[in-house]
């Protein structure tokens, strides 16, 4: 094959229109189109600017979502159980009987940012394929998806703990008087945790909101970073050659 039989070659796996109208079942099969695309980016292939269809890009976007909220729903349920064991001690030593790191609030705390340190690693990973025209559409695509969710997921859980504060004394007793009708000390434990709960509801709504713009952040910074210094890498080369 000559290279101008080459020139325009389009990457397609099992049809013509493969990475335009294919639907991923998770991120793991976004990244490997866009690995796909950054190949023949790489290589003396050009692949046309609009292979990459409107639809291609909603595709990417919504995995990125989809990513986003599965993200932030195992953080809301791990905070969920978390919060009340950092604040009864009866639980947490309940708990440190068969997992004795439950006394350490920094593992806690660690443990509940596991799914978005993963998210945010795999996200960055995506760095050094944004190379080209297609895959910097797709990456940013999937990106963006996934920080529209990661708002409205950050938004909903800051609302909830400032609702849970300010309501604190009514779902306090209404639970634990719920749950008293079926274990009394299991209700009063239950009304004791959410009322402790109430001083450090406030702070860690608001320590919700900058882990989440974070973990929207670090993404789009090391990806666009590593973009940059790769074009100054580029034309220093040129400069070098040219002299």
């Amino acid at each position: 094959m000559t290279k101008d039989e080459t020139v325009n070659a389009i990457p397609i796996s099992s049809s013509s229109d493969a990475g335009t109208r294919t639907y991923f079942k998770n991120i793991i099969d976004a990244i490997a189109q866009i690995q796909q695309f950054a190949v023949m980016e790489r290589s003396d292939y050009e692949i046309p600017q609009d292979f990459l269809t409107i639809r291609g890009e909603l595709n990417f976007f919504s995995i990125g979502f989809g990513n986003g909220f599965v993200e932030g729903m195992v953080f809301a349920l791990l905070l969920a159980i978390i919060m009340p064991l950092m604040h009864s001690d009866y639980l947490m030593e309940s708990v440190a009987l068969r997992f004795p790191l439950a006394r350490s609030r920094t593992f806690l705390w660690m443990l509940n940012l596991l799914p978005i340190i993963i998210a945010v690693a795999l996200c960055s990973y995506l760095s050094r394929y944004r190379i080209g025209r297609i895959t910097k559409r797709a990456v940013d695509a999937l990106l963006v998806g996934r920080m529209f969710s990661l708002i409205i997921k950050a938004i909903i859980i800051f609302v909830l703990l400032i609702a849970l504060h300010n309501y604190n004394a009514v779902i306090a007793h209404g639970l634990g008087s719920a749950l008293a009708k079926i274990h009394h000390g299991f209700g009063s434990g239950v009304f004791m945790t959410i009322v402790n709960m109430k001083e450090h509801l406030l702070i860690t709504a608001f320590r919700i909101l900058a882990i989440f713009t974070g973990a929207v952040a670090t993404p789009f910074l090391t990806i666009w970073l590593v973009s940059l210094y790769r074009g100054y890498q580029r034309k220093h080369a040129e400069r070098f050659w040219m002299e």
